[in-house]
């Protein structure tokens, strides 16, 4: 019998309690309800929330479609000392249906980690650095261990770099839920004596989230996850690896994007044996099942891209390519080609990534550029593996030159924000090609480092929205430093961007922050983010279908009036300064920066927008 990825913790049968009570008048810590897009240090002043906490009350309120995941954050604030012991429970939501706790609701705890050397290259705005930030989170119970033995919690409240203790809740919302108000309690207790209770309020709005994924989510896996777990491919075989990747790739598809290993990381054509019994449970959804231990959106659906088994060999340059190489990209192109066809995968739109930030564009990669994507198209048929272009390059400033336009050429695109240019790649996205933009930060793009607004992620998937285009582009997950890969989740100590490289942590390093091991992976407040601004894309999606678009798109615009290249040339000096130091490779002058983000910076305007789309879905009806 499969055990359920979801079982976290441990369900309760709840007596009524009045929310609020406490069972010990000198009751050691407050509590507070957060969203999900509020980022508070260790020592922070906790804001009221009003979309998300009625504090007379004592409700957490949430709401969402059926097939989402909703969340909201407990912040419990030790007055003057430290609390040991203390524990979080939740019961089932009861309303037009029961929805059980088990398997819907996941806790965690919020572990801290120390923003040093975070001033993201003073090109930004972030948070202050040398701060704890709430990043990790540690499931309250084993997921993968038949006994589902405690990892986060009980959980001590230590004060020493700040009063503060963070709970993050994650609820998936059925597809069967019918619509309405549900209620279950939320029970907080101290060495196993109940001290505070309150209640877990959920509004199930009459609409269903598509498990099929409208926008792209993408991110590189290098295997050093894999290697903390001891379980790399290469060493430890299919089986070892596999019972661990699976589990990164499970999450992934619960937050609604796709990650691949780097080649060697994972299998390739060089065994196909190993690839179908792997990946082929991703690419016909047969890994996001029950009898495979999942829960949430996705069920039984398979991704929608891929990524096809060649090395990303070139990095800031693109060779002349000899006969040699050419046939053999021909020959590797029709093999997998031929594969995905075998087996009914052909529908996936597939890209090639051989070739990564290849500096200034002359006429003469350009043509070798044309060699390779010739060499792709004999082997597998035109437009069925399509070399993407990653660039700090603006395409449209190539375009006047016929030698370096890459129109015609390029049929993914993923330049950085800033050198994403929307008035030119738009109209590409309508051709039926895919454009994707990465990192890059202010003003162009929501930054991608821990200690940033909790707002900061949550854009990419708005912004695709803002200007119709594909998706987003991760070039690293698991990407951190090997010697202390919890306090230090950088991919180089040097680099000021802190958290650049790094969405997921390892299970298997969890001792390093004094809590026991867990044989898969661990989820982060950024990819919870990054997933809310993705179901904003699927709720955008939705009122469209309904013929309500232009409703969706105000809102965005509200929000995000501008991003991307167009919002260098509203940034003023700023803007211009670090446009031109993307252009020529030169270090944006400290005098110029940071730039500041064009976009509603409140989360509690996030809240508000998410609110009104949803009400636009249901007065369709």
């Amino acid at each position: 019998m499969k055990r359920s990825f979801y079982i976290w913790f441990t369900i309760l049968s709840f007596g009524a309690a009045r929310p609020g009570f406490s069972a010990d008048r000198s009751f050691p810590f407050t509590v507070a309800g957060l969203g999900d897009c509020e980022k508070i240090t260790k020592d922070g002043t906790v804001p009221p929330s009003p979309h998300f906490w009625d504090p007379k009350a004592k409700q957490v309120r949430l709401h969402g479609g059926r097939n989402e995941v909703v969340a909201a954050q407990l912040i419990l604030t030790a007055r003057g000392r430290d609390v040991a012991g203390v524990d979080v429970q939740t019961g089932d939501l009861r309303g037009p249906v029961l929805i059980p706790a088990d398997p819907n609701i996941q806790l965690f705890q919020e572990m801290y980690v120390y923003a040093a050397h975070a001033e993201y290259e003073n090109a930004s705005t972030v948070l202050p650095q040398n701060k704890w930030y709430p990043e990790i989170l540690a499931p309250f119970r084993d997921p993968y261990h038949i006994d589902h033995k405690p990892v986060g919690a009980p959980f001590d409240i230590k004060t020493k770099n700040g009063p503060n203790q963070g709970v993050w809740i994650d609820v998936y919302i059925p597809k069967d839920a019918r619509p309405g108000r549900y209620s279950g309690p939320i029970r907080i207790t101290v060495n196993g004596k109940l001290q505070y209770t309150a209640s877990l309020e959920l509004t199930v709005h009459d609409f269903t989230i598509p498990d099929e994924t409208h926008v792209d989510g993408y991110g590189e896996f290098y295997g050093l996850a894999y290697e903390f777990h001891r379980a790399l491919y290469a060493q430890a075989g299919v089986d070892k690896w596999w019972e661990i990747a699976k589990r990164y790739h499970q999450m992934a598809h619960q937050h609604r994007f796709v990650v691949m290993e780097r080649r060697g990381i994972g299998p390739d054509e060089r065994n196909w044996s190993d690839y179908d019994q792997t990946y082929g449970m991703i690419l016909d959804g047969t890994l996001f099942t029950k009898e495979q231990g999942y829960v949430g959106p996705g069920a039984s659906t398979g991704v929608n891209f891929w990524r096809a088994p060649f090395g990303q060999q070139f990095d800031g340059r693109v060779p002349n390519f000899t006969g040699e190489q050419l046939g053999k990209y021909t020959e590797t192109s029709g093999v997998f080609w031929d594969h995905m066809t075998a087996h009914h995968w052909d529908g996936k739109r597939c890209f090639a990534y051989i070739l990564d930030e290849s500096g200034q564009m002359t006429a003469v990669k350009v043509a070798n550029m044309r060699k390779l994507q010739a060499a792709l198209d004999v082997g597998a048929g035109k437009g069925h593996i399509n070399l993407i272009w990653t660039s700090h390059t603006n395409p449209a400033t190539l375009a006047s030159d016929p030698g370096t336009d890459l129109r015609g050429l390029v049929r993914w695109w993923a330049p950085n924000g800033l050198a994403c240019d929307p008035g030119f790649l738009a109209p590409r996205v309508k051709l039926g090609e895919t454009v994707w933009f990465y990192h890059h930060g202010h003003p162009a793009v929501g930054v991608h480092a821990i200690n940033a607004n909790g707002v900061e992620l949550r854009t990419w998937g708005t912004i695709d929205w803002r200007y119709k285009l594909s998706g987003s582009f991760w070039w690293a997950m698991d990407l951190t430093d090997r010697k202390d890969p919890m306090t230090v989740p950088v991919y180089s100590r040097k680099d000021s961007r802190f958290g650049n490289g790094v969405l997921f942590y390892s299970g298997a390093t969890l001792p390093d922050l004094g809590i026991p091991a867990i044989d898969g992976p661990i989820s982060s407040l950024r990819m919870k983010a990054y997933r809310r601004g993705l179901q904003d894309y699927e709720y955008c999606w939705l009122l469209a279908q309904k013929g309500n678009g232009a409703v969706a798109d105000a809102l965005i615009r509200k929000l995000i009036p501008v991003a991307l290249a167009d919002a260098a040339q509203e940034q003023g000096e700023s803007g211009a300064a670090a446009e031109k130091a993307e252009r020529t490779g030169t270090v944006i002058p400290k005098s110029a920066g940071p730039a500041k983000a064009p976009w509603q910076t409140d989360p509690n305007s996030w809240y508000q927008m998410r609110e009104e789309l949803a009400g636009a879905m249901e007065s369709r009806k």
